[in-house]
């Protein structure tokens, strides 16, 4: 008797190979094109190569389309079976695609080697464009069989908007994007991070829902109230970036460029722990980023907000980038805010608004200190007031179109009786109320007072 054929699995069907050489060569091309110049004679062949394998799938089927689903590659559709050889490959196309904010590449017949190299030169620096801004450059290079689909814009949590005091805790959207900032800027700045290198690129989906969450109404702004006296550096540098993008986001700067603040501002200060006796933070942090990245638009601007951000000179005295601007005043508040000590009261929000206001105010562009009070408003927030009425309130979020005017919740009625934190509801300062005076720190109830 004859043995039995072997039955396939399905994973095993010889029909999936086309698509999996598809997928796996497509990452190869990426990885290639950072070693060798498109116009290399090397790569040149590969894209040759490229271009003919995808010939017979693009005559079959129409159109080739490389896509993920649920974290696991897919092409035109159908999911990749796994293979031990290509799953790093296939994990590496998801990925491709997830820093680029892409949906899918696609690709039609009619493909021509020009077309598909243009594509590769638009595709290859990940930093430089992502998701509509790709696909917008895609076209004005007049590609059309080549193309990439955008990840559509996350929505945005309604909940925004009746933002409170503890913010992290109360409302889901902001929430997750703190909380994922933060363990990011823990794991990146902990002691050995820059030591294995950083992709930039990677730090900047980080700080992206921190934007997407600023650009629906700066409700997160609420978080800068939980800054603490004498807190971690990864705490110092998520505070710094919520502030930075709050500022560069009234400053009207586009979102790739907030994301781009966030970014050098999470960076800003990582020469601290490297810098010896005598040794400048500032020039220990440039050096240990141009040693952990490639060099780029985005590192470019977070090497010189690294170098520019105590803007030690008058505005005048040089030109100082707008990046290196807004993360040079958000550090200088934020840290305004959590210095204090034994010999050091521990400032108010609005105490170390002041000082920024004043004192230091000749270290920014003059548009920089107003920007940051249409940012935090005139009584930022964590901020206690005494209302008119003689009732305690604290300040929680500055209003849109009126920084004198914030969104409050009462923490003392006018008899001076503690109201529960339970029963504390943020609402807009109430028309018929104004604000008389920010308190100093040491005037604030015991409990708020403390650190």
């Amino acid at each position: 008797m004859s043995p039995s054929p072997v039955l396939l699995r399905p994973d095993d069907d010889p029909r999936f190979e086309p698509r999996l050489q598809i997928a796996s060569r497509f990452v190869a091309l990426v990885r290639s094109g950072r070693t060798y110049a498109v116009d290399h004679v090397v790569f040149a062949q590969l894209l040759e190569s490229y271009l003919e394998l995808l010939g017979g799938p693009l005559e079959a089927e129409g159109t080739v389309r490389l896509h993920g689903v649920d974290g696991d590659a897919c092409v035109n559709g159908a999911l990749l079976p796994f293979r031990p050889n290509m799953d790093r490959s296939l994990q590496q196309l998801v990925h491709e695609l997830d820093a680029r904010a892409l949906e899918a590449v696609e690709f039609a017949p009619g493909l021509t080697l020009g077309e598909l190299r243009t594509f590769m030169e638009l595709f290859l620096p990940g930093e430089r464009w992502k998701g509509a801004e790709l696909a917008e450059a895609c076209a004005r290079a007049g590609l059309v069989h080549a193309r990439v689909v955008p990840r559509p814009d996350p929505v945005v949590a309604e909940s925004l908007a009746s933002a409170t005091f503890a913010l992290p805790e109360t409302l889901d959207a902001p929430h997750q994007a703190w909380a994922s900032l933060l363990r990011g800027a823990r794991e990146l700045l902990r002691a050995d991070a820059l030591d294995h290198g950083v992709e930039l690129r990677l730090v900047r989906r980080l700080v992206q829902p921190l934007v997407e969450a600023v650009l629906a109404g700066e409700r997160m702004a609420a978080a800068l109230a939980h800054v603490q006296r004498g807190e971690p550096a990864a705490e110092h540098a998520a505070h710094t970036a919520l502030a930075a993008v709050c500022v560069a986001r009234r400053l009207g700067l586009a979102r790739a460029e907030l994301a781009e603040v966030g970014v050098a501002a999470l960076l800003h200060d990582v020469g601290h722990g490297w810098a010896g006796s005598g040794r400048d933070h500032r020039l220990e942090g440039v050096r240990r980023i141009a040693w952990a990245t490639t060099l780029g638009p985005l590192s470019l601007a977070v090497l010189r907000a690294a170098l520019e951000h105590h803007a030690d000179r008058p505005a005048g005295a040089g030109h100082v980038a707008p990046t290196a601007q807004a993360v040079s005043i958000a550090d200088a508040y934020v840290t305004l805010l959590s210095r204090g000590g034994e010999h050091e009261p521990w400032l108010s929000p609005s105490s170390a608004l002041a000082r920024v206001l004043g004192p230091l105010r000749e270290r920014w562009h003059p548009a920089l200190p107003a920007t940051l009070v249409r940012a935090l408003g005139l009584y930022p927030p964590g901020q206690v007031v005494a209302l008119d009425d003689g009732s305690l309130a604290r300040a929680l979020v500055p209003d849109a179109h009126d920084p004198s005017r914030p969104w409050i919740e009462r923490i003392e009625d006018p008899r001076g009786l503690p109201i529960p934190a339970m029963l504390r509801t943020a609402i807009p300062l109430p028309a018929h109320r104004h604000i008389a005076r920010a308190l100093a720190r040491h005037e604030w109830p015991a409990e708020d007072r403390a650190a």
